[in-house]
């Protein structure tokens, strides 16, 4: 998409050049327009690259001078001025496009590592369950968002916040590792799970602007229980050890943090082997070059991988496959998984993996929302 709006952008500043070019011939030599044709190396130095800039900058000189020598002005005060003029703004238009490129690549660079400290990959083993996260960035010329999260090993449970900040670079960056601080204090002192997403929405009101939010979930994981609160988020996946896999999709959603959440606490039981995966957006609205969006459903058999590192990484892998490499958006990934009392059995593609149930959303996934059965919301 890049190339194809450079490639149209160079198309356009020819067609601009040479209109100029052709209604100076056609004003005759009284007329100087050699002036105008300024426009296409300015426009180029803040849309393109250095060496297309340079490609339309000395393309504008040459059709100054070949206008003014078909008209015998190149000796004219006025014509060797303009070009002149001319000459000068092409260089400066070269050097300023290498400079904001140089700089754009330096500030990409920063939020990079930036990212990378905060979104460290992890594996580890606590208060009887297992994690593994992973961070995966977009393409490398894209624009570093704001995925996020983070870890409190608690006298309550594991409690473990996956987001995503609206926006993009350093200020979205800024805005995690200001969330994951806020989070990560307050997972220890608020002892409700609703307390801590309405306590770091509190925190963050002088961080975030006017147009920021934060869509996140918070789980708190302890033995046989699993308590969630969804502040605008994708539902978490829940793979049970035994059993078709659900998405823990909130009876009364609330709006994200930022923009003032009412958060209620969603209980569901767990059972030892059981797993749950966080996700970003990245993940759930990854495409395919038809436009069609990951089935959820085709993550199974690379979730039931018996090793929980194997199991992330091939998560990773089936988006790859099914974007044919075009990565869009980060992607943060956080699975859980609760110390099995047996071996975990792996779902092979060719094993039915899902139940389909009357109230079954897109994917192919059970949707837990309101289900009295299996989950119920409450106010902790």
């Amino acid at each position: 998409m890049r190339e194809v709006r450079q490639g149209a952008l160079l198309l356009l500043t020819a067609v601009a050049g040479a209109a100029v070019a052709a209604c100076d011939l056609a004003l005759g030599p009284d007329v100087s327009l050699a002036g105008l044709l300024l426009i296409g190396p300015l426009v180029a130095a803040t849309r393109l690259e250095g060496a297309c800039t340079a490609v339309v900058s000395f393309a504008a000189l040459l059709l100054g001078v070949a206008v003014a020598g078909h008209e015998h002005t190149l000796a004219r005060t006025d014509q060797l001025l303009s070009l002149t003029v001319l000459a000068a703004a092409a260089a400066y238009a070269t050097w300023a496009s290498d400079r904001q490129a140089a700089l754009d690549n330096q500030l990409a660079g920063v939020a990079a590592a930036a990212q990378r400290a905060i979104l460290r990959p992890t594996s580890f083993r606590v208060s009887g369950a297992s994690v593994c996260a992973r961070y995966r960035s977009a393409a490398p010329r894209a624009v570093i968002g704001g995925d996020l999260y983070a870890f409190a090993d608690t006298p309550s449970g594991l409690r473990v916040l996956i987001g995503d900040v609206r926006g993009k670079g350093l200020e979205a960056v800024r805005l995690s590792a200001a969330a994951i601080g806020h989070f990560r204090d307050c997972a220890y002192t608020r002892s409700n799970l609703a307390e801590v997403a309405e306590e770091v929405d509190r925190r963050l009101i002088d961080d975030l602007g006017p147009e920021d939010f934060i869509t996140a979930v918070i789980a708190e994981i302890s033995p046989g229980r699993l308590r969630l609160v969804n502040c605008g988020h994708h539902p978490p996946l829940h793979l049970p050890a035994a059993g078709p896999p659900v998405l823990l999709t909130p009876s009364e959603p609330t709006t994200p943090i930022g923009l003032l959440p009412l958060p209620r606490v969603q209980e569901v039981e767990l059972a030892p082997g059981d797993r749950l995966l966080l996700y970003t957006d990245g993940l759930a609205e990854a495409r395919d070059p038809d436009g069609t969006m990951l089935d959820l459903a085709g993550l199974l058999p690379a979730c039931s991988l018996p090793d929980l590192n194997d199991a992330i990484e091939a998560v990773l892998s089936t988006m790859c496959r099914h974007t044919h490499g075009a990565q869009d958006d980060d992607v943060a990934l956080v699975l859980v998984e609760l110390e099995p009392s047996m071996p975990r059995q792996h779902h092979t593609p060719t094993t039915p993996a899902v139940t389909r149930t009357s109230a079954e959303p897109p994917g192919g996934l059970a949707d837990r929302a309101g289900c009295p059965s299996s989950s119920a919301a409450v106010s902790d």
